[in-house]
């Protein structure tokens, strides 16, 4: 699915202004999808972006995940946030 904030490019432009898009991805945080033959075929994203699929698909790994996220949810409605730096500290450590 695909979000009306996405900007679309055909692999052809990636080809010849890679480093403008890079930037931009970097700059903004928004992706990029990557067009070849009409079709989505990739999603240029920032390192930060892609480090937190990577993180959110390790919990939803667990299979309490959803009794975890319920959790999480109410700590955080409760102001009891943990910050990201902290948390993968404490990941670390298990």
């Amino acid at each position: 699915m695909l979000f009306h904030m996405d900007k679309i490019i055909p692999i052809s432009d990636l080809q010849t202004k890679a480093k403008k898009y890079v930037e931009q991805v970097r700059d903004t945080d928004q992706p990029v999808v990557i067009t070849q033959r009409g079709r989505a075929a990739a999603v240029l994203v920032s390192f930060e972006s892609y480090e937190g699929f990577l993180a959110t698909r390790d919990e939803m790994s667990f299979p309490d995940w959803a009794r975890r996220l319920a959790r999480a949810s109410k700590e955080s409605a409760a102001g009891k946030a943990v910050s990201l730096d902290a948390y993968v500290k404490r990941r670390a450590r298990r």
